[in-house]
């Protein structure tokens, strides 16, 4: 359809809002109620516009003003401006934003003017201060001054929604975006407004905010109004180093920000990825981050003759690994690392066991099975029209995807995209949505997602895809019955579906997708467990596994934490002095995931890129180096020696360009490589035990290495003590 907006003729699809022909146009409209990913609900009013549209006779001909071949379909305009997110642009329809109409250039300064009028005026000591939406389009759209002088109303300035999320009740503008994200996104109706006019204040009358997704309302508020109360106060927004990059706590890949002032990791906000997280992030993920700032370990650590480890220098480290491993045959060292390495690091390990011969290689938290039904996106789980949730926690094990599942059963309405981003105001999405629950049906335990299931059936482990295969109640032949007559469907595995799962498991998976068209997304263990998956970092035949850990005559241990060693010598690397870091020979300090650059692979396939924040990590490496280090005291010489050189190993290997990874990601098929028994059963836990600390516990602990350098006091730790 055709859409003239100042002067410019638009081209735009059926449907389009006002406001996103304005913004295709290269204009500007102020907004505080429109997001994204909420329903329009045109309650700030600041994105008035003037509109008009032809109207046609009743022969069906188009009001026609000017004469001859001047003619020209009349516009008939809205005698007072309109606001433009809930206004659908039509065909022939005429717009006129505050760029060329002073009339609405008037309107949008007098609607400024009363959302200030009870504004405190507290933005030097407003955490949103310098980012604030308010800020910006006052200035830009404002009178510049108030012509009130009365006193503003006053109300709670700290009042804690829940131990997360503070709300200054007088910098709230009732633009009701958090009330409907709740409505609208995690399916939990607890904020509204109450009272009214100048006394109307939002709140729960739960007395808190449910856990899972609570902090996201920090995020989409245009003003100071919700507050992180755990990076609340830290620094303001021009103070930070911004970090586009992923999380990496499990296995969806949100799109971050990590946000660090001084060296430290203060803030971790969401970015935008539609393909992933679209633009929300669990509150583990935003929440979570102060250890990556608290008790470091910066140094290398030596374990001396005294029995107790001592600061030492990366040289002395490699000084007495050369010593501890000297005389023990290279190919027993025993390599284990986490399963949130990143891609290159991985190579980078797989090179150093391919060098020393050693069988003893392997990634935790795994599982054995590889699947070979055909995989689903986070989108064909949106978009679907029928899922099967099978033995699977969601807010355990990926937090995301099970917002994505609700937004499946209110529709699947993925919002449009135009050359400014995504559609600021889609018509299609609406408040209060109905949730269609019979497009849900969760096979397992109980869990948050089960109160949305139209259908729950309880089952234990692997029982609940032979049991689907092959029902044997009436809810199973319903639910096999739901699968087989829906178009689109999708089958999601969790940990205790694929828990000690085998090749019989993989073709019973594979032969229910194939009789029911459905698309299999299985959660992987770790948060890039389904890249490490592609390389050979699994037992040789004979080899230790990380369950066989204690019996390896020597390992090297990278951010893991069995509270183990090998019966021999022992390295760990680790960002912190953790339970197994205690009982080692040499400690190496890590870094954090925050502090990497490199690639992870998603749960759907998708390679997402990992870029450095500006942390204080000391003398901290990634894996690459310190696998180098450990190479150097073993006297071998590895094809992995730094980043680039593990991308172009990638690259000849796979055939992908890790230096290039596109903003939003890629799916890029990988080869399965051999699997092997893990001997061990994972259970899923997103909030660990390092990312429980507090601010106020960050603020008193002393960081272990607080003295720098050599100057780091001496830890009375005994091999196999607690302390």
């Amino acid at each position: 359809m055709k859409v003239v907006v100042d002067g410019v003729e638009l081209d735009l699809p059926a449907g389009t809002s006002a406001i996103d022909a304005v913004f295709q146009s290269g204009g500007d409209v102020p907004y505080f109620c429109a997001h994204k990913y909420l329903s329009p609900v045109g309650a700030c009013r600041m994105c008035l516009v003037e509109s008009g549209s032809p109207r046609k006779n009743p022969d069906g001909t188009f009001v026609m003003e000017g004469e001859g071949d001047a003619a020209t379909p009349k516009i008939f305009w809205f005698p007072k401006p309109m606001a433009s997110c809930t206004m659908q642009a039509t065909e022939g329809m005429h717009i006129r934003s505050a760029k060329t109409s002073p009339v609405v250039a008037k309107a949008q300064a007098g609607m400024m003017e009363f959302t200030l009028l009870n504004h405190p005026l507290d933005c030097p000591t407003c955490d949103k201060g310098g980012a604030c939406e308010l800020q910006d389009r006052a200035f830009e759209y404002g009178y510049g001054a108030s012509r009130f002088g009365f006193d503003r109303r006053h109300a709670d300035k700290h009042y804690p929604l829940s131990e997360y999320v503070i709300l200054d009740q007088e910098r709230c503008i009732h633009c009701k975006r958090c009330v409907r994200y709740f409505e609208e996104v995690p399916g939990q109706e607890v904020l509204d407004f109450i009272e009214r006019g100048g006394h109307t204040f939002i709140d729960t009358e739960e007395g808190g905010l449910p856990t899972g997704f609570q902090g996201n309302i920090t995020d989409i508020c245009p003003v100071g109004a919700l507050l992180d109360n755990v990076a609340r106060f830290r620094g303001r927004n021009w103070e930070y180093d911004h970090t586009p990059t992923t999380c990496t706590l499990c296995p969806v890949g949100c799109s971050i920000t990590v946000d660090a002032r001084n060296g430290r990791l203060e803030r971790i906000v969401a970015g935008e990825n539609r393909d992933v997280n679209e633009a929300w992030i669990c509150d583990a993920g935003r929440f979570g981050h102060s250890f990556a700032s608290a008790d470091r370990l910066t140094v290398p650590l030596v374990r001396g003759e005294d029995g107790q480890l001592h600061a030492a220098t990366w040289d002395d480290a490699i000084n007495a690994i050369n010593r501890g491993l000297a005389g023990q045959n290279m190919d027993d060292l025993a390599l284990y690392i986490g399963s949130d390495s990143t891609l290159e690091e991985g190579l980078a390990l797989e090179s150093l066991a391919e060098q020393t011969g050693t069988k003893h290689v392997d990634h935790w938290p795994r599982y054995e099975v590889s699947l070979t039904a055909p995989a689903a996106t986070l989108t064909d789980v949106a978009t679907a029209d029928l899922v099967v949730v099978i033995g699977a926690d969601l807010g355990e094990e990926a937090p995301v995807l099970e917002l994505r599942i609700l937004e499946m059963l209110r529709g699947g309405i993925l919002p449009a995209e135009f050359d400014h981003g995504t559609a600021i105001a889609d018509l299609r999405l609406i408040e209060r949505p109905v949730r269609k629950l019979e497009k849900l049906i969760v096979i397992g335990q109980e869990s948050r997602l089960w109160t949305h299931a139209g259908t729950r059936i309880p089952a234990n482990g692997m029982s609940g895809v032979t049991r689907l295969a092959t029902p044997d109640t009436d809810d199973l032949r319903a639910a096999l019955k739901a699968l087989e007559a829906a178009e689109k469907p999708v089958i999601v595995l969790g940990a205790d579906a694929l828990n000690g799962a085998s090749g019989s498991f993989a073709s019973a998976v594979a032969g229910l997708a194939a009789r029911t068209g459905a698309k299999v997304m299985a959660i992987p263990a770790g948060p890039n467990s389904r890249g490490l998956a592609a390389l050979n970092l699994v037992p040789r035949a004979g080899g230790l596994g990380y369950a066989q850990l204690a019996q390896a005559p020597a390992a090297f241990i990278s951010r893991l934490d069995p509270g183990v060693t090998a019966r021999g010598f022992t390295v760990v690397h680790d960002t912190h002095l953790t339970a197994t870091a205690q009982r080692a020979d040499v400690v190496l300090p890590a870094l954090t995931n925050y502090e990497k650059r490199g690639t992870t692979v998603n749960l759907e396939g998708r390679l997402l890129s990992l870029s450095q924040a500006a942390l204080s990590s000391g003398e901290a490496a990634d894996l690459i180096r310190t696998l180098g280090a450990l190479a150097e005291a073993l006297g071998v010489r590895t094809k992995v020696r730094g980043l680039k050189s593990a991308q172009a190993l990638a690259a000849a290997r796979f055939g992908l360009k890790l230096d290039s990874v596109p903003e939003r990601g890629v799916i890029h098929p990988l080869p399965s490589a051999p699997t092997a028994p893990t001997a061990l059963t994972h259970t899923p836990r997103l909030w660990t035990e390092r990312m429980q600390v507090r601010r106020d516990d960050v603020e008193r602990a002393e960081h272990i290495n607080s003295l720098g350098g050599m100057t780091l006091p001496m830890l009375s730790i005994q091999p196999g003590g607690d302390d």
